[in-house]
């Protein structure tokens, strides 16, 4: 060593110098020693940032102190995003402080109030009421979730049910942040069939004819007003959309979120199955389903019984007198709703002795059904004979009298 002294990190030793010229100069070598081991000691220290002094600034930016740690940012929701949006579907979170790690990112939506659908007991997650999301992408300042349900095929009262009006929590690195309410909305569920126009409950409904039916649809739940979507519901019947009239509430009822509507005409089909309800009336079961029109969205189906005939009814008469010496084919027309659905007119004596007998013909209707053309049997009745006209059905019910009618000479 050219050093009279020793230097480590932790204590530097020194040797008395000689004086003289030779002394001055090792002095400067000393002083000199002295500053590198001030460096190298600098260099040698603990690269634990909690060991050092805190009072020394930092940037965490700055690649020539590579050991101090980048501070994990505040975590925090600032908006969600669309504004009304359904279960299942895809809710964005925007905000600070997410991972870019799908796995890092645990989301949460807890609801304040009641479940939808009459959700069984387990359609929640822990005993809290809070349900965890899926994440599906992930950055820094947004996050993209599925809002978590349970389908109506996983429920015991085949109704889809989830959480409505809730919060969102998102849990980064032991930060939790909390969002103000996501407006969700709900699956719709056909409850029930409130009123027919049948007027019987359980009867089948009757087409075309025109006091309207009323059904129950809940589900979409606390926004389905604000958002529009009540206004978007329709029925999927028989392959074709009916569209629905939303009842206005005017207090408590039986049947919640009703809405009107009207069986085609051209659901009558003249089948003869019997109505589960009524008898001598003639229906066919059919699935309704809720739809939500523009979206996916749709309720199971509900069954409910369609009569196979619209409001079958025609004008009656007093009575018709006929010649029976009359040239030509005397007729009668007749007019009303569904006549097209007569096969058979009757004509049924009522007086004139025992050469009078029953007559029959087949009946000429109109082509929508308003009106039917019967020419009078005049081979098969008798001079002095008094009939009662009735009409027969496709399915063999007759429509009571129609008129009488009396053959002259």
């Amino acid at each position: 060593m050219l050093f009279p002294g020793i230097m480590r990190c932790n204590a530097i030793y020194f040797l008395t110098p000689k004086r003289g010229v030779a002394g001055r100069f090792l002095s400067v070598v000393i002083i000199l020693g002295l500053v590198g081991a001030l460096v190298s000691c600098s260099e040698e220290q603990d690269q634990n940032p909690t060991n050092n002094n805190p009072t020394t600034p930092t940037n965490p930016n700055n690649p020539n102190t590579p050991g101090n740690p980048v501070p994990t940012p505040a975590l925090e929701i600032s908006t969600t995003s669309p504004e009304f949006i359904f279960w299942g579907d895809e809710l964005t979170l925007t905000g600070k402080g997410f991972s870019s790690k799908l796995e890092d990112n645990f989301v949460w939506l807890k609801s304040e109030t009641a479940s939808l659908g009459s959700c069984p007991s387990d359609n929640r997650t822990d005993s809290t009421g809070w349900r965890k999301a899926t994440v599906l992408r992930a950055t820094d300042t947004s996050l993209t979730v599925k809002v978590p349900y349970k389908p109506a095929s996983e429920t015991s009262n085949n109704r889809a049910c989830g959480v409505i009006n809730p919060m969102v929590s998102v849990t980064v690195g032991g930060r939790t942040a909390v969002s103000e309410r996501v407006k969700l909305l709900g699956i719709p569920y056909i409850s029930d069939m409130c009123y027919s126009n049948s007027g019987f409950k359980g009867a089948g409904l009757i087409p075309g004819k025109a006091l309207e039916n009323q059904i129950s649809i809940p589900g979409i739940g606390l926004y389905g007003a604000s958002s529009g979507i009540d206004e978007k519901v329709k029925l999927f019947v028989n392959g074709v959309f009916l569209p629905l009239t939303k009842v206005e509430s005017t207090g408590p009822t039986n049947c919640a979120s009703s809405y009107k509507f009207v069986i085609p005409i051209e659901f009558a089909d003249g089948s003869c199955d019997p109505d589960p309800i009524r008898t001598g009336r003639f229906s066919n079961m059919m699935d309704f389903v809720a739809v939500v029109e523009g979206t996916t969205k749709s309720s199971e189906k509900y069954s409910y019984p369609v009569s196979s005939f619209p409001d079958l009814s025609v004008r009656t008469f007093t009575q018709r007198f006929f010649s029976y010496s009359e040239a030509g084919n005397p007729e009668i027309v007749l007019e009303g709703i569904g006549l097209n659905w007569y096969r058979e007119a009757r004509f049924l004596p009522q007086s004139g002795g025992a050469s009078c007998t029953l007559a029959t013909i087949a009946p000429v209707p109109s082509g929508d059904g308003t009106g039917l053309t019967i020419t009078i049997p005049l081979a098969q009745m008798s001079v002095g004979c008094t009939y009662a006209l009735s009409l027969v059905d496709v399915c063999g019910r007759t429509s009571g009298q129609v008129g009488l009618v009396t053959i002259r000479v």
